[in-house]
């Protein structure tokens, strides 16, 4: 099937034509693929947009049960010409759920492609349909008894399909999930079904094992893109470790985070520490505790925060021997940092949940909500958060520097949040989590203002976002300035190329039909 329409303006849809569209889906779909009023519409929404949001509203949402249903819905949605947002489960709260960048699109949310099609032992990889959670897969390993250790982000609830292809990340040896991702389907916008790398061989048994097929490599136009609708694909897992040792390196002066980001990077460069370490400032409070507004203070984030002016997270694993030699040479590291205190402690590789001290969960690559019920339970059920998530070079300058930028800006804004760095080796990625009472919508608004002005001053570093709220994707993007802009110029020229009509997401990304903008 392939579908051919005339182009489809990147602005709020036409009422008619909406309205011929959801006949039609309804029709073909069923009802139970279907979502119109606001009771099923609202978490659709940004889930802390606030009161009175007017902004980035979806239409109705449809959520097809198949390839062939994705394909009918794009069919009918350019027929009747409106254009459709893509979710996979839509809780990327942070960066707005499934929130459309145009108000008034229709959410094509994938939740109930739900199967896990193949479990794959022996080569470490699993083969998903986007509805898959973290927590599905890791309840489908436990119940075939599969010795395959899951890496999972701090909350378990979301897809693995959305978090991968968003360039997500989670904390053990294959934290970068984007990167564990092998072997794509796809349907583009003419209704096409196109399997990526050795998928492109019918029947070929390394679809989920070797990346590359013949050809240029094409997976990666399809992450943070609006170019095609991901319906399965494959992911890498890592074998059961015979053990694993987790725990924390914690610091207590301003400038431990210079020698410390020193140490990290060459023990992750040399192989020597495992995955994604987190770090996570505590600094001393410059007013008293009461910074921030309402029930939202410094004081209050402090009971949330872990102990020490840095505390990083870290995880060894493998074999007993392999991380005894991993945790001596990391001892040693550690002991050269003046008042550095390593605190480790030690699970099987088939530890349970049962077994896990909550805080090691993350570690131990089983799913879970703690941070989320720790913050509820500090903050209350109307808690909000958007986050500052910048590219940062992996030096304890940077880290200050950044660290400095956020506090000054909450402080100006009557806000707190905790800052956070995710260390990749070469480069390091902020986690800072900007929080708001999500029932006000001037505190809402100001989150949204200083995120917004946070970005700017990243980009005055020569520093770009890896993932950004729906409402602050064509800033970021016109951040990418070099020769006129020219990486934005591709983008569109490919999303030309791809979707000429401009049918899948409209500036998802800051990427639009025709290099155009949105009328929100």
């Amino acid at each position: 099937m392939q579908v051919e329409t005339a182009r489809i303006a990147p602005v709020q849809p036409d009422p008619d034509k909406l309205e011929r569209a959801r006949l039609r889906l309804a029709a073909e779909l069923g009802p139970e693929a279907f979502r119109q009023n606001q009771t099923g519409l609202a978490e659709f929404r940004d889930p802390f947009e606030g009161p009175g949001a007017t902004r980035h509203q979806p239409s109705f949402v449809v959520q097809p049960g198949s390839v062939s249903e994705v394909q009918a819905a794009v069919r009918i949605a350019a027929e009747a010409g409106v254009h459709i947002w893509t979710s996979s489960m839509g809780r990327n709260f942070g960066y707005g759920g499934s929130a459309p960048a145009v108000n008034g699109g229709v959410v094509l949310n994938l939740r109930r492609m739900n199967r896990v099609l193949d479990i794959d032992v022996p080569n470490a990889c699993v083969r998903i349909e986007p509805g898959v959670t973290f927590q599905q897969l890791y309840d489908e390993l436990q119940a075939q008894d599969a010795p395959l250790m899951m890496s999972v982000p701090d909350l378990g609830w979301g897809s693995m399909t959305g978090n991968a292809l968003e360039h997500g990340y989670g904390y053990n040896v294959m934290g970068d999930h984007g990167s564990a991702v092998c072997g794509l389907e796809v349907v583009l916008a003419d209704g096409q079904l196109v399997r990526t790398g050795q998928g492109a061989i019918t029947g070929s048994p390394l679809w989920s094992c070797h990346r590359r097929g013949f050809g240029p490599s094409i997976d990666e136009l399809f992450k943070q893109s609006n170019l095609g609708i991901v319906t399965q694909l494959g992911v890498w897992l890592m074998p059961r470790p015979e053990m694993f040792a987790t725990g924390t390196i914690q610091c207590e002066g301003d400038e431990d985070i210079v020698p410390l980001l020193e140490m990290l990077r060459g023990l992750l460069l040399d192989g020597v520490l495992q995955g994604i370490p987190m770090i996570v400032s505590n600094p001393a409070s410059h007013g008293g505790g009461d910074e921030g507004r309402g029930g939202f203070t410094a004081d209050k984030l402090r009971q949330v925060l872990r102990p020490g002016r840095w505390n990083v997270r870290i995880g060894l694993y493998g074999h007993a021997a392999m991380v005894a030699a991993r945790r001596k040479i990391l001892e040693q590291r550690v002991g050269a940092i003046p008042g550095a205190v390593l605190e480790l402690r030690e699970y099987p590789g088939d530890a349970t949940r049962e077994m896990v001290e909550p805080r090691d969960l993350i570690a131990a690559g089983i799913p879970n909500m703690v941070l989320q019920d720790r913050l509820k339970g500090v903050f209350g059920d109307t808690l909000g958060h958007m986050d500052f998530s910048p590219v940062l070079p992996a030096t304890g300058e940077a880290a200050l520097r950044a660290e400095a930028a956020v506090r000054d800006k909450l402080q100006q804004y009557g806000l707190i949040g905790p800052f956070g760095l995710l260390l990749t080796g070469r480069s390091m990625v902020s986690a800072s989590m900007v929080l708001f009472d999500a029932s006000d919508a001037a505190h809402v608004g100001a989150a949204k203002q200083a995120v917004s002005e946070l970005y700017d001053t990243a980009a005055s570093w020569g520093c770009t976002a890896y993932r950004a709220h729906v409402s602050l994707v064509d800033q970021v993007a016109a951040k990418q300035d070099f020769n006129d802009h020219a990486l934005a110029s591709v983008y569109a020229r490919l999303k030309d190329a791809l979707d000429p009509a401009g049918l899948l997401s409209p500036g998802n990304h800051g990427i639009w039909p025709g290099g155009g903008m949105a009328r929100n």
